[in-house]
């Protein structure tokens, strides 16, 4: 062995590390987005998938419509159920006819917060707070009008869109061979490395 090689095995140098590439890399059309150059791997860590996010949702969303069934009783608990898988029905249909082409965005780079335009990124920073407070307003009714059973047809609601958007968007993934990222206001894929069937 040469001393060369030698040098090499004691650094640790692999001779098949040139080869080797990483299960997510950066779209070239997307380097100026939080990741930085072209090819790395920005650190992303398991909350910034997208799929993680809704699937927490849906987590809460079922959790929380299971706390809110318990006072429901009698005859309303039937409305609710129809009244709650009515709404979710509605809510994930609608989202499986627009997804498609809000992920097509999301691909091509539109949400990337470095390079989405003013009225885009005012737009995204309102709407979290706006349904936070919409979302408030709605449930301090129903709590003063003594309506529990419209809490579980929201929360019910609210669990059948979580997992039907979460059930859409790890099927998208799949078959674009991407990860959907959120993080820091910006949205956008990765490219998944063909064989990784990596989701979490």
């Amino acid at each position: 062995m040469s001393l060369r090689k030698a040098f090499q095995v004691y650094l640790g140098w692999c001779p098949m590390r040139d080869l080797m590439r990483p299960a997510l890399t950066v779209q070239p059309r997307t380097a100026a987005v939080p990741g930085g150059q072209d090819g790395v791997t920005p650190e992303l860590g398991w909350w910034n998938r997208y799929h993680n996010q809704l699937l927490a949702a849906a987590l809460i969303a079922s959790v929380a419509a299971a706390v809110a069934s318990l006072p429901v009783k009698d005859a309303p608990w039937y409305s609710a159920i129809f009244l709650g898988v009515g709404l979710g029905v509605g809510l994930a249909l609608g989202f499986l006819l627009s997804h498609r082409k809000q992920y097509a965005r999301i691909d091509a780079g539109e949400f990337i917060r470095a390079t989405m335009s003013r009225r885009l990124r005012i737009t995204r920073d309102l709407s979290l707070p706006v349904a936070i407070i919409l979302f408030a307003g709605v449930m301090a009714y129903c709590v003063l009008e003594d309506r529990l059973d419209q809490i579980f047809a929201l929360m019910l609601a609210l669990g059948i869109a979580f997992w039907a958007q979460y059930g859409f968007t790890l099927l998208w993934e799949r078959r674009h061979r991407k990860t959907l990222i959120a993080e820091k206001g910006s949205m956008y894929t990765l490219d998944t490395a063909p064989g990784d069937g990596r989701v979490c």
